[in-house]
């Protein structure tokens, strides 16, 4: 079978919520595609709940030291088979159509498609995240819900591959480098993933309220200078 869409999921200490992340991506009604777990030398075992699920189209990579998730995102996406690529982190999950409503569109003539997601917080109802109707309004890099996209690999050779530096707020770098460079965007109405909000998110770590006007100030700076097509200090992707 080609391997036509890799699903590159990072992993740190997500124990708990690998296996649905898996058996989402199981249940696609799109089936030329494999799922790539980049575990980021999680410390709780995670490879007890993985192992059942390895197979062809389910592969686990360990990184023998933690080294954030731009490089573990770098990592699934040069092991990727395919030419077209889909991140999702190792705490969310898929719709049944999720890959196949992208590539759908995808095949259109478009370098990167994204599609809205959903909300799930416990003892909440699943509701449609808050990011897509500003995207809808703006169409604006910043309002793209990482979960929700798919891309060409031809992306990463052309502008690079993850800033290492970033140890959070990575897809936001790469999603404005995108949109500087003017590659062709498409849109799909219908929900591509499920977004899990709790409270091991990096996003709500202490570093990062801590560190986010370093990381803001950082953006703007490396922004500024890939304007102008330096992409120094990013590996390319070949």
């Amino acid at each position: 079978m080609k391997i036509k869409v890799s699903v590159i999921s990072t992993l740190f200490n997500y124990r708990e919520y690998i296996s649905e992340c898996i058996e989402s991506f199981l249940k696609q009604d799109f089936i030329c595609s494999e799922l790539i777990i980049v575990d980021d030398a999680s410390t709780d075992n995670p490879f007890e709940e993985i192992r059942p699920f390895l197979c062809e189209r389910v592969r686990y990579i360990r990184l023998p030291e933690n080294r954030n998730y731009s490089n573990a995102k770098n990592m699934g996406i040069r092991s990727a088979k395919s030419e077209i690529l889909v991140m999702l982190d190792a705490d969310d999950m898929l719709t049944e159509n999720g890959i196949s409503l992208r590539y759908k569109k995808l095949m259109e003539g478009y370098d990167l498609v994204h599609g809205p997601c959903l909300r799930l917080e416990r003892n909440k109802k699943l509701v449609r995240d808050p990011m897509w109707p500003k995207w809808i309004e703006t169409k604006n890099a910043l309002w793209i819900h990482a979960q929700g996209v798919m891309l060409r690999k031809e992306i990463h050779r052309k502008i690079g591959l993850y800033d290492p530096w970033f140890w959070a707020q990575g897809d936001r770098e790469m999603f404005l480098r995108i949109a500087n460079a003017d590659f062709k965007v498409g849109t799909v109405d219908e929900d591509v993933a499920i977004y899990r909000i709790h409270g091991k998110q990096m996003h709500r770590s202490k570093r990062k309220r801590k560190d986010r006007e370093n990381l803001n100030r950082r953006m703007h700076e490396v922004l500024e200078k890939r304007k102008g097509g330096d992409f120094s200090g990013l590996e390319m992707c070949e």
